[in-house]
């Protein structure tokens, strides 16, 4: 990939857990390769939102590599997202961890999510321009999440 393309990235939401850590697990994909999982808070109604424990709209949105001053170092921000403001992919392991914010991590068993991605995914998008997009997918439809690809 060059500078002059632009990264796009797909998460598909595909693990809904509705125990005590309410949460989705995905699956990111950089440019329709599997590169990492998600943790996401639950998805409420359209129009509901609670502080901290709401999934951000399934979407397509603007992404670029900024400074973070809540945890002052660039990272990836999420555009637009209508009643979020500073939503950043960065790591972490539960619900807890996300206020909003999409969690990445190589490592899940499908209930939380460890060994974070944030630092290598901020590169990837820095080296392509600093600046992509990402579209958030409710449902993967014909998904295989042992190999991490989509079925034709």
């Amino acid at each position: 990939m060059n500078k002059s393309d632009k990264i796009h990235l797909d998460v598909y939401r595909h693990t809904y857990n509705t125990e005590s850590d309410r949460n989705i697990i995905g699956d990111l994909h950089i440019d329709n390769e599997f590169f990492c999982y998600t943790l996401e808070d639950e998805i409420r109604a359209d129009g509901l939102k609670e502080y901290g424990v709401t999934a951000i709209k399934a979407d397509i949105y603007e992404i670029e590599v900024t400074y973070s001053p809540k945890f002052k170092r660039d990272m990836i921000l999420i555009k637009g997202v209508p009643n979020f403001s500073g939503v950043r992919l960065h790591g972490g392991n539960s619900s807890k961890d996300s206020l909003g914010c999409p969690l990445v991590a190589y490592q899940t068993d499908y209930k939380k999510i460890w060994r974070t991605s944030e630092r290598v995914l901020t590169r990837l998008v820095q080296s392509a321009g600093g600046k992509g997009t990402i579209q958030i997918h409710n449902t993967p439809l014909s998904y295989d999440r042992i190999s991490h690809k989509k079925k034709s």
